[in-house]
């Protein structure tokens, strides 16, 4: 019987297809009402996207570690690729990942729930859960993945 191989990726090539998607929805043919995805967007789903793989697949999502900044949780390597971009929509034509595709079905259901809503909304939802709130006050400010874990496992279930 052979086994399902699961990948655990670098956050900048989830990222990248988060663009993609979002990109999608901005631009093709569906031209969805939405703002796309900024930095500061990017930063939230990318988290958003761990919880759900830690608490609901029991895996992580990618390897990079998470961090509390003012603004919410942040993966700084992606935050650092990204932030010429200020607050203008990113915008990513083709997919330049190399995803399973199970990983991409997961990622389009959270980008299809998450992407509705705005940055502001993602800030704030974030800024209310426990993994932020404490991790903003250690020296580190490191959001482990035991605490995303955790706090996230009874809301995904």
């Amino acid at each position: 019987m052979a086994t399902k191989i699961k990948k655990i990726y670098r956050a900048n090539n989830v990222a990248k297809y988060l663009i993609y998607l979002a990109s999608k929805d901005i631009i093709g043919e569906m031209q969805k009402e939405r703002e796309g995805i900024t930095n500061l967007k990017l930063q939230k789903i990318l988290y958003l996207a761990q919880a759900y793989y830690l608490a609901k697949l029991k895996r992580p999502l990618f390897v990079d570690k998470i961090e509390a900044w003012q603004y919410g949780p942040v993966v700084p390597n992606v935050y650092h690729e990204y932030k010429v971009k200020g607050n203008n929509p990113i915008i990513l034509l083709e997919d330049e990942t190399n995803l399973l595709e199970e990983d991409k079905d997961n990622l389009k259901e959270i980008w299809d729930f998450f992407g509705k809503y705005s940055t502001a909304k993602l800030v704030d939802i974030t800024h209310s859960h426990k993994p932020w709130i404490e991790a903003k006050d250690f020296v580190t400010k490191e959001i482990t993945k035991k605490s995303i874990k955790d706090y996230y496992t009874p809301l995904f279930i």
